[in-house]
C-alpha cells in the first residue's frame, strides 16, 4: 500500500485525488504529493501535509474500551434429599 492511500478519504474530502500509484493531485490537475518507487514521500503542498497530519491524529486516538457486562450469579437450587 502506498503512503497516501491511508489518507485517501481525508484528502478526497478536501478536493484532492489519490491515484493507484500513490500520487496526489489537486482540483486543477497539478501534482501535489507523491511517492517514488523506493518509498520516498514528497509533498509540494503544505495543505496536503496538514490534512495527513490531522487524519493521522484521528487514527491515533484511543478507541473506547468495551463496556463490561455484569455477570449474573445463579445460585444452585437446594437439593431435595429424602
Amino acid at each position: 500500500m502506498k503512503y497516501y492511500h491511508k489518507y485517501k478519504e481525508a484528502l478526497e474530502a478536501h478536493g484532492y485525488v489519490v491515484d493507484e500509484h500513490g500520487f496526489v493531485w489537486d482540483s486543477m490537475g497539478n501534482q501535489s504529493a507523491g511517492e517514488d518507487n523506493y518509498g520516498n514521500v514528497q509533498s509540494k503542498d503544505p495543505n496536503v501535509t496538514h490534512i495527513c497530519q490531522t487524519a493521522q491524529a484521528e487514527m491515533d486516538k484511543p478507541k473506547p474500551a468495551p463496556k463490561k457486562v455484569a455477570k449474573k450469579v445463579v445460585k444452585d437450587e437446594p437439593s431435595i434429599t429424602g
